[in-house]
């Protein structure tokens, strides 16, 4: 499966099935502290070893959404799916040079419908943490919205609980391809 995203920048930018080729920038960036913190799931410690099983589990789950976002050279630049203990739960991150350049924006938008189109989910889920003023804008910017707030403490590399937004999408409410340049 390759997804096709509209991107002025990288015209060759999709999204693709994870690759074991990606496990050392999966890995790289999970374990640096500023990404993996805004993660759920990713201790610290987290190996190599344990992202090329993550790829392979992944792999051989052929109806799971969980996607490599690659610049059209093979590069992986970030992940995006659905959570495999929450199936609406979404995940997503970009590797740092990715970061700025409106990358996660028509991945998330392709993702999400995509997902939509492929499943019978009726809402598409989110937490974010408070300090995470970016990954929040750019799901309110794509059409979720806020249902709550809670203390957890998800994240192995947080010192305690934290206050988590909780952010919804409901089927129908997918949004189109919006160019990168759109404000939140």
């Amino acid at each position: 499966m390759r997804l096709s995203l509209n991107h002025d920048q990288y015209p060759e930018l999709h999204l693709r099935p994870l690759q074991q080729a990606d496990a050392p920038a999966l890995h790289g960036a999970v374990t640096l502290p500023r990404i993996g913190r805004m993660l759920h799931g990713f201790p610290a410690g987290w190996t190599l070893q344990q992202a090329r099983s993550l790829i392979a589990r992944l792999a051989s789950r052929v109806d799971w959404p969980c996607f490599a976002l690659d610049a059209g050279d093979g590069r992986f630049l970030g992940l995006v799916g659905l959570s495999e203990r929450d199936p609406e739960q979404l995940t997503f991150f970009l590797v740092p040079e990715a970061e700025g350049q409106g990358l996660m924006r028509v991945a998330l938008a392709g993702f999400v419908t995509h997902v939509f189109a492929q499943t019978e989910l009726p809402a598409i889920r989110a937490e974010v943490y408070h300090d995470n003023a970016a990954s929040m804008a750019l799901l309110l910017g794509l059409g979720f919205v806020e249902t709550g707030q809670r203390e957890g403490n998800c994240s192995p590399l947080r010192c305690g609980a934290e206050r988590l937004y909780q952010l919804c999408l409901p089927r129908g409410q997918a949004p189109q391809h919006p160019s990168p340049d759109r404000p939140c």
